[in-house]
């Protein structure tokens, strides 16, 4: 079953482990409004990390320091058909799509790392190397 932002109640959001206070943090707090968008004039030059890396600046702007795990999950859809441009990419992708179907909310620093793990990966996939330019054992 495919869980889409907006398909969970409330009730159903804080029927997990990290309801109530994270850290100082109402987790009611970081689940509504938490899929704002980036700027159109920003899709066009961001790079799939860079579209994750704006979640926690997009978070703070409301006031919190976390990340929604619904959020996190909408922005991953939203890079999904860049990141099959590489397998291992979107094997990263499709991996955290199902991790947040069992979390309450991400840190920044774990989607920075994210971030730089799928920009790193895209990044070897588009190198077009021919075999003249592999290096050989000779």
């Amino acid at each position: 079953m495919q869980v889409r932002p907006g398909d969970m109640d409330m009730e159903q959001v804080n029927a997990g482990d990290n309801a109530g206070e994270v850290e100082g943090q109402d987790v009611n707090e970081d689940v509504n409004g938490s899929t704002e968008a980036v700027e159109p004039t920003e899709l066009d030059t961001a790079t799939p990390g860079d579209l994750l890396r704006a979640l926690p600046a997009e978070a703070q702007k409301r006031g919190s320091k976390f990340v929604s795990a619904q959020a996190m999950q909408a922005r991953l859809f939203s890079v999904y058909d860049a990141a099959a441009a590489a397998e291992d990419a979107l094997a990263l992708v499709q991996q955290q799509l199902t991790l947040t179907l069992n979390r309450g909310y991400y840190g920044p620093d774990e989607i920075e790392s994210m971030a730089d793990q799928l920009d790193s990966l895209l990044a070897l996939e588009s190198l077009d190397l021919s075999e003249g330019d592999l290096v050989t054992g000779e």
